[in-house]
């Protein structure tokens, strides 16, 4: 999923939820002005505190932008490795930056904002604030399950006005469309719907069905296998704006952008990618519980190769570190992994280095226990990833490397499957990413 804002000069302001803005004096416009009262719209993230009486012309008109979501992705700590839609009851502010939004999954995203909107008696930048309004908005953004649909439901509540009438319409513009050359389009490319402050409290939620269709044209670059999954973008802006009768013209604030990529491949394979046919193009997080008693062995493991690399095997003989690992600290956090699922051959080639290399350390028969059962070579970065064993040349020590350790082949074989249970449900195509988060 992507929201996206353009980015400005950074205010430093502390950050903390606002609930509602008064005005601390009314005025009226100066002696001698002519010109007709106009207005500003603005709108904040959730938990952005912006001082009572700040004038909003005397603000940076990007003020809360914040970096592409690809690059900072936030996936609160109550998702599920199995995707579930959000509800506006679970949309939050995000306590540590204020941005005001989150991605449950990769199928279901909110963003919670705060609009401000302010009436001046005139046009001239040393006129008074005459009136006031604001509002919190809370949008919702859940794709629906095998089809290349999504749901938009957008809540205003909160609100408050003085100096306005209740007259003064809130609204939302959205428009969606293709991103790259192709047939891509939305079934409804721009719509505008608005009410007045009564209205919205007693109908506070506004519904939008949206309909994905068509394909972007295929990339030379891409494999066939690729090709055919009919990988495709499309861009939803959403803008919220004002329509007061008592100042000329309508006030906007800055559109917030989501891209969207839809595709075909569950209907080519099951045992593939299921759940929606269209996603946020964010990077999926793996939760990795080493209290869960039938695969805590397995997640104890990568843990382990994680924080203490250089006590697994090959170790520092095959690299400094293991890729995948989300952190909020960016020095513990490393590049995510990537999913391999159309060549087999090097799936192949990453389960036999890994084999080797059980054997070279714990001989022929590291296979058998005393208790009669069997160990798999369990290895991580998995088979099923770009990044596996076979990545790169023996004896490299600079750079990702892998792990492998025997365990029991139960163990080995359900966390295996539950690793390969999120990368279908969450709709991880071949050349996706994702990260492992141990929850310890």
């Amino acid at each position: 999923m992507r929201f996206r804002r353009r980015m400005c000069a950074a205010l430093s302001l502390s950050f903390a939820i606002l609930t509602t803005f008064s005005l601390t004096g009314l005025a009226h416009a100066a002696p001698g002005r002519t010109g007709h009262p106009v207005g500003i719209l603005r709108e904040f993230p959730a938990g952005m505190a912006i001082p009572l009486g700040q004038d909003l012309r005397r603000l940076p008109a990007t003020l809360g932008a914040r970096p592409d979501a690809a690059d900072d992705p936030v996936l609160m700590g109550w998702q599920s490795n199995k995707p579930e839609p959000v509800t506006f009851d679970e949309c939050h502010p995000d306590p540590r930056a204020g941005k005001g939004y989150v991605v449950k999954n990769r199928l279901a995203a909110c963003k919670m904002t705060d609009l401000r909107y302010q009436r001046y008696a005139c046009p001239e930048a040393d006129c008074p604030i005459i009136g006031d309004a604001s509002a919190r908005v809370t949008g919702i953004f859940n794709m629906q399950p095998e089809q290349r649909r999504a749901v938009v439901q957008h809540k205003f509540y909160d609100m408050h006005f003085r100096g306005v009438p209740d007259s003064i319409r809130f609204g939302i513009e959205t428009t969606c469309g293709a991103v790259n050359p192709g047939t891509a389009h939305c079934d409804a490319s721009k719509t505008s719907r608005d009410k007045s402050i009564a209205e919205w409290k007693d109908e506070p939620v506004d519904f939008q069905v949206l309909t994905l269709h068509g394909e972007d044209t295929p990339k030379p670059a891409d494999s066939p296998r690729i090709q055919a999954e009919k990988r495709t973008s499309y861009l939803h802006t959403r803008k919220l704006y004002v329509v007061d009768p008592g100042a000329s013209g309508r006030a906007e604030a800055l559109p917030v952008d989501v891209t969207l990529r839809c595709d075909i491949a569950r209907k080519l394979s099951s045992s593939y990618v299921l759940g929606s046919d269209c996603v946020f193009p964010v990077i999926a997080k793996f939760l990795l519980d080493t209290k869960e008693p039938a695969t805590g062995e397995a997640a104890a493991f990568i843990s382990q190769a994680m924080s203490n690399y250089r006590s697994t095997y090959p170790g520092l003989s095959q690299g400094d570190f293991v890729p995948g690992r989300f952190s909020t600290n960016s020095g513990i956090m490393k590049p995510p992994l990537t999913r391999l699922y159309h060549d087999t051959a090097a799936q192949d080639a990453n389960r036999a280095r890994a084999e080797r290399s059980c054997v070279e350390h714990w001989g022929p028969g590291y296979r058998d226990r005393p208790d009669g059962r069997t160990n798999d070579c369990f290895v991580y970065p998995f088979d099923s990833t770009v990044d596996g064993a076979n990545a790169k040349p023996p004896n490299t020590p600079h750079g990702a490397g892998y792990a492998v350790q025997p365990i029991l082949s139960d163990v080995s074989m359900r966390f295996n499957a539950a690793v390969d249970r999120f990368t279908i449900d969450n709709h991880i195509l071949d050349g996706d990413r994702y990260w492992l988060l141990p929850l310890n």
